[in-house]
C-alpha cells in the first residue's frame, strides 16, 4: 500500500478504507490485523519518526503496539479537566506494565485566547498536565490552545503551522514536535552509552 503524501508527511488510516457512511466496527483480532498491515504492507521508505495516532483508553490496538513492535515511547495526551486526567493516568499504568517509555505528556484544549482581546479563559480547567508530569515524572511537551483557526484550517486540509505560523497554536505545536524530537534523542544517546536499548523505525 502506498502512504498519502500531504505537506511532506506520509499518513496511512483506516478512514481511507471505508466508506463515508461506515464506522470502523472491528474486534480485537481485526484490530490486530490492520495494525501488522499498517505497519509491514505500507511502502513507508526512509522516515524520520513513524508515530501512530491512537485511540484514547487501554484498548486492543494499544496493547497490540507493545506486544508486537519495539516501541521508542508512549505520548500522552490529555485535556485539563480532571475525569481527562483520570484517563489518561489509566492509560500511563498500561503502558508502565507493558515496559513502554513514556516520553512526555501534551495538553490539548488547553485555554481558550480571544482574537480581539487576547485574554485567555480556562474552558475545561487548569494543571492537567502538571499534574501527570509531577506525578509520573515526565515531561510536559506542550499546551495546545483550544482555536477556532485551528479548527478552520485543519478542514480546509492546510495546517494552522503552515497557514499561521506565528499563531499561539502553531507556535505550542512545534514546541511538542521540537520536545518530542528532543526526547527521543535524549533515549537515544542514552541508548549508545549502554543505559538502554537503541530501538530505530
Amino acid at each position: 500500500m502506498l502512504p498519502v503524501m500531504a505537506h511532506g508527511v506520509r499518513v496511512i488510516s483506516a478512514g481511507f478504507f471505508i466508506k463515508p457512511d461506515q464506522a470502523v466496527v472491528w474486534r480485537g483480532p481485526m484490530l490486530a490485523k490492520m495494525i501488522e498491515q499498517f505497519l509491514g504492507q505500507v511502502e513507508w521508505g526512509e522516515l524520520d519518526y513513524l508515530i501512530i495516532d491512537l485511540p484514547p483508553g487501554t484498548g486492543d490496538v494499544q496493547l497490540t503496539l507493545c506486544q508486537r513492535i519495539p516501541l521508542t515511547g508512549a505520548v500522552i495526551v490529555t485535556t485539563p479537566q480532571p475525569v481527562a486526567v483520570n484517563i489518561a493516568e489509566k492509560a500511563i499504568v498500561m503502558f508502565n506494565q507493558l515496559k513502554c517509555p513514556l516520553l512526555g505528556v501534551i495538553e490539548n484544549m488547553s485555554y481558550f485566547e480571544s482574537r480581539t482581546t487576547g485574554e485567555r479563559e480556562y474552558i475545561f480547567g487548569s494543571g492537567g498536565a502538571d499534574r501527570i508530569s509531577e506525578k509520573w515524572k515526565i515531561p510536559v511537551l506542550s499546551k495546545i490552545p483550544l482555536a477556532t483557526t485551528v479548527r478552520e484550517t485543519s478542514d480546509s486540509g492546510r495546517p494552522i503551522v503552515l497557514e499561521d505560523p506565528e499563531s499561539p497554536a502553531a507556535i505550542a505545536f512545534t514546541e511538542a514536535a521540537k520536545n518530542l524530537a528532543a526526547q527521543i534523542s535524549i533515549r537515544n544517546i542514552k541508548a549508545e552509552a549502554g543505559d538502554l536499548v537503541k530501538i530505530n523505525f
